[in-house]
């Protein structure tokens, strides 16, 4: 009995390294984005009710993460006259201003990302996502500290909730791979003919989606590790 809880508290010293892991790469990742993108929302909703109260009512949107593999030559003066510079652009935001006559405050704020309902609430989606995986990581912590002070083993919950942390770092990562490639098609049609080429393609940060695997893995294996132990008893 003291080798199984002397088992259970190394595996719970390994979740808890293990997800702290992932809560500092999901805080690094999306709470950065977070923090830009409340700001330039703050300035864009100040210009739309700007624009409202003066007759003039615009729908002002942002396109992020758009990803460039063409551009026209781009000069830039340095302080060197001797020094010639020239940048290459490999990613854009674009701000867009668009006339929208007789259209609501609340429309026009549900329209600020990519200038579509549907691409607001997917950008909607994926910290939700991030949250809800959290409270799975913390769910578990909490379940291997009781099977400490009970000494018993771990139950199905565990496998359930790491299963599902699993399915829903890899849906994130398609859900923001599906808003980013949709902002790059828009993107590509709003600069066609000004010489920038937009990559259209699926953008997809096989990391996560490796990470997500990795993490369906160690649920197959908890799993497989609980039903041998059960045949165990049954034998005895």
């Amino acid at each position: 009995m003291q080798n199984k809880k002397s088992l259970l508290k190394r595996l719970l010293f390994i979740y808890i390294a293990f997800f702290l892991v992932i809560v500092a790469g999901i805080i690094h990742n999306v709470l950065g984005d977070f923090g830009r993108g409340a700001e330039t929302g703050m300035k864009m909703g100040e210009e739309i009710a700007a624009r409202l109260q003066s007759g003039d009512p615009r729908m002002i949107y942002l396109l992020g993460n758009i990803h460039i593999i063409a551009q026209p030559e781009l000069d830039i003066q340095s302080s060197d006259k001797q020094i010639n510079l020239k940048a290459r652009i490999s990613q854009l935001e674009l701000f867009v201003d668009e006339p929208a006559e007789n259209s609501s405050p609340i429309h026009l704020a549900l329209h600020s990302v990519g200038g579509s309902i549907g691409l607001y609430l997917l950008t909607l989606l994926v910290p939700l996502l991030f949250i809800a995986i959290i409270v799975l990581m913390v769910l578990i912590i909490h379940s291997l500290r009781r099977s400490i002070r009970q000494e018993k083993t771990l139950d199905r919950r565990n496998v359930r909730c790491l299963r599902a942390i699993g399915v829903l770092t890899i849906l994130s990562e398609l859900v923001n791979a599906l808003a980013d490639r949709i902002m790059n098609l828009h993107a590509a049609r709003l600069l066609d003919g000004s010489g920038f080429t937009v990559d259209t393609g699926f953008q997809l940060s096989y990391t996560m989606i490796i990470m997500g695997i990795l993490i369906l893995f160690s649920a197959e294996v908890f799993a497989i590790g609980q039903n041998l132990s059960e045949e165990q008893k049954l034998t005895i």
